[in-house]
This record gives C-alpha cells, structure tokens and sequence, in this order.
C-alpha cells in the first residue's frame, strides 16, 4: 500500500520535472543567443538565423508588434542573394498580422513571401489559410492544389 502512494506521488512530479528541464532549456538557449547578440552589439547586422530565432521568441512571447518592426527593419539590410531568408521573413510577419486577426494584412504579407519563394510549402499552407479565413474558397482551392 505505501508503495501504491510512493508511485502515485512520484509520477506527478515526473511530469513536473519534465516541465521544468524543458523550460530550463529553452531559457538556456535564450541566453545564448543573448550573449551571442552582445558580443556584436555594435554592429547592426546579425545572422539571418538569430533574426529568426528572435523573431519566433517574440512569437512565442505574443509580442507581435516587436516582432514586425525587427523583421521589417531586417529585411532592408538582407543582401539580394538571399531571397529565401526575405520570403521567411514576411512569412513571419503574416503570421504575426494572422496572429492578431488582421488577414487583409496577412495575406499581403504572405502573398510577398510566395513571390520570394513560391516553392516552400509552409508559406503556401498559411496562404491558403488565410484565404480560408477570409472565405476566398476558390483560391484556398488552387493553393491546396498546388501543395499536393
């Protein structure tokens, strides 16, 4: 019997620990980044991938304002060759407007990131959400054909 009420206290707090490791882990990546910023704080270009990393935190933070004006302010500075990394950008900037409802905005935004990169599946998926949203089924439809 006191074993029974060992386990059924112990599993619990498993789940709690699991927790806990997860979020320890992403605040630990969080810091890296960080550092990684401060070390070339001085300059106003960061990698592409901090950028997104930073972008997906505020996000993750549900601070959607913060997010579209570093994305907007990056995507003038990313060199021309780098078309892929623009599309992903205002991916993530229709993805925020999307977030607060806004989808007229969004799909312009997402409409942006097809031009950039019309083969990438995610930005076609979330195009054709947004048109879902709007009710615009006729276009949801031809996305979805183009994905599949």
């Amino acid at each position: 019997m006191f074993e029974l009420y060992l386990i059924i206290l112990i599993c619990p707090l498993l789940l709690i620990c699991y927790l806990i490791t997860n979020s320890l882990t992403s605040i630990y990546i969080q810091i890296k980044v960080i550092r990684n910023i401060k070390e070339i704080k001085r300059q106003l270009y960061l990698e592409n991938d901090y950028i997104l990393y930073i972008s997906y935190l505020y996000m993750k933070r549900k601070k959607w304002l913060c997010c579209i004006t570093m994305l907007e302010f990056y995507i003038d500075q990313i060199k021309i060759n780098e078309i892929e990394m623009i599309g992903e950008f205002y991916n993530c900037i229709g993805l925020c407007y999307q977030a607060i409802e806004m989808y007229k905005i969004a799909k312009r935004y997402y409409l942006e990131a097809c031009k950039r990169t019309p083969l990438q599946q995610h930005i076609l998926k979330n195009l054709a959400n947004i048109y879902n949203a709007v009710g615009d089924i006729k276009n949801a439809n031809k996305i979805y054909q183009r994905i599949t």
